[in-house]
């Protein structure tokens, strides 16, 4: 996650004895400090801590279909939480704590300072009340460890490559980011996906029907008669979840005639019969002698 930008200021040099300017400069500097730290914490001094204690960032790996349909995926993440061992006391578990008298376990202690009175967090047991005498073997008295545990992530349908998504864990929160591998299939055009279908000649010439693979299940495909290469029939409702409201893409099946590379004897006659009948021949076919509009070929 980028940093906040900061933006390039000239602080003002420190006047001579004027006192106003002075106190007006001071406010400025003030400004600038709470403008720069305050992205930071709420407090003018700025809680470093809060810094260090950023949610962690993760990246989850999915394939095509898991994206596009969701799925439930077991993920091993590695946090800071409530030691388990203790459950976060600090001390061994079957130890006990003793009472912290300094402060007679109120975990803040009364400090006088002539005629005033404060109250602080006490210097003895930290504001805990009591002291440790063993502490947890684990987290060594501080309630919190180091852990690995196994969480399953909702994978929304729909989720696209490098987008991220906030989950709790125990009491800590992490940053998933997605990376969705390539299809060898579908590609995908937001909540719409692509494909290509391959039909003979035949099938393009008089229609038909072919299979091709859905994102939810085979399709059957009606070839009109006189499909021509690269058009596109429309599945409507057959892509992806759109993510953010309701519905679902479509599927555009992108037709490609495959053309045979070798033909046996009967199919070259067949052929070059059509071809003699063509009308709308530019320029010569290749063993034809004579076609419906007189042109000759040169070829064999």
């Amino acid at each position: 996650v980028a940093g906040p930008q900061f933006e390039r200021h000239r602080l003002p040099a420190f006047p001579g004895r004027s006192r106003s300017r002075g106190a007006a400069d001071i406010e400025t500097r003030c400004q600038l400090h709470r403008k720069i730290f305050g992205e930071f914490s709420s407090s003018s001094f700025g809680d470093f801590q809060s810094v260090f204690n950023q949610p962690q960032e993760y990246i989850m790996d999915l394939t095509f279909n898991q994206a596009a349909k969701g799925v439930n995926k077991e993920f091993t993440v590695n946090i800071t939480d409530t030691c388990e061992r203790c459950d976060g006391k600090g001390n061994e578990p079957g130890t006990k704590v003793q009472h912290c008298h300094y402060c007679g376990g109120s975990g803040m202690e009364t400090i006088n300072t002539g005629p005033f009175v404060m109250r602080s967090t006490c210097r003895r047991c930290g504001g805990r009340g009591s002291i440790i005498t063993s502490p947890c073997v684990v987290c060594r008295g501080a309630g919190q460890a180091k852990q690995k545990k196994k969480v399953v992530i909702p994978v929304p349908a729909g989720v696209e490559d490098g987008q991220t998504v906030r989950m709790p864990v125990g009491k800590r929160e992490i940053f998933i980011t997605f990376r969705v591998q390539k299809s060898p299939v579908f590609r995908r055009d937001g909540a719409d996906i692509h494909s290509d279908l391959f039909i003979s000649i035949a099938q393009a010439i008089l229609g038909g029907t072919a299979r091709t693979q859905g994102l939810y299940e085979t399709i059957n495909v009606t070839i009109p008669p006189g499909t021509q290469s690269d058009q596109k029939i429309r599945m409507s409702g057959k892509g992806i979840p759109r993510i953010n409201s309701y519905g679902y893409g479509d599927h555009y099946i992108h037709i490609k005639i495959r053309v045979p590379k070798r033909l046996t004897s009967r199919q070259q006659s067949l052929i070059l019969s059509y071809a003699e009948d063509e009308t709308d021949v530019e320029g010569t076919v290749n063993g034809v002698t004579n076609t419906s509009t007189g042109k000759r070929s040169t070829g064999n």
